[in-house]
């Protein structure tokens, strides 16, 4: 991993000097995702933020919704889940506006995940279905699977909630 940071960070330093502005913000991106995979969030959001910057300077919609999307991820490895929400909701408009199927998908899961960590259960279960039906006429099987479990998950700890306050009802209802 060491080699890669070294080498990203000499691509993005080679990207600005020639001027590259989409080159240095792909080289910015890819070492958030490698700082991510280190565990080191807040430096991931400085290198996802930089990216942005530069993806919303030079009016790459794609770019910027990558970045939010990456963003939202990093935040929601912090806990701040609210952050995580906001910065999902930005890459699905962007997502959705260009066209963009697969990444549309993606935001939906992610906002999703993001939801049913703040107890949003009705809204997370909506999220995945949504990036259900955008997987499965793509034939993303193993996608699909991962909104199916996700759905059965959130709605499990619904119906186990819903079903502790019948057996509360029907036990008042006998004693009384």
């Amino acid at each position: 991993m060491h080699h890669y940071l070294f080498y990203s960070k000499a691509l993005a330093r080679i990207s600005h000097k020639k001027g590259d502005r989409a080159g240095s913000g792909a080289s910015l991106g890819n070492l958030g995702l490698a700082y991510y995979s280190l565990g080191d969030f807040h430096k991931a959001i400085d290198y996802h933020q930089q990216d942005l910057n530069i993806a919303q300077e030079i009016s790459d919609r794609s770019g910027s919704a990558n970045a939010l999307g990456n963003l939202g991820l990093a935040y929601d490895s912090l806990g701040e889940f609210h952050k995580a929400i906001d910065y999902h909701q930005q890459d699905l408009k962007i997502a959705q506006e260009i066209g963009d199927r697969s990444g549309s998908a993606i935001a939906w899961f992610n906002l999703g995940g993001a939801l049913e960590k703040v107890k949003q259960k009705s809204e997370a279960v909506d999220a995945y279905g949504n990036a259900r039906q955008i997987y499965q006429p793509m034939g993303l099987d193993a996608d699909v699977q991962d909104c199916d479990e996700a759905i059965e998950r959130v709605s499990q700890g619904f119906w186990g909630w819903l079903s502790g306050i019948l057996a509360i009802i029907v036990f008042l209802l006998l004693v009384v």
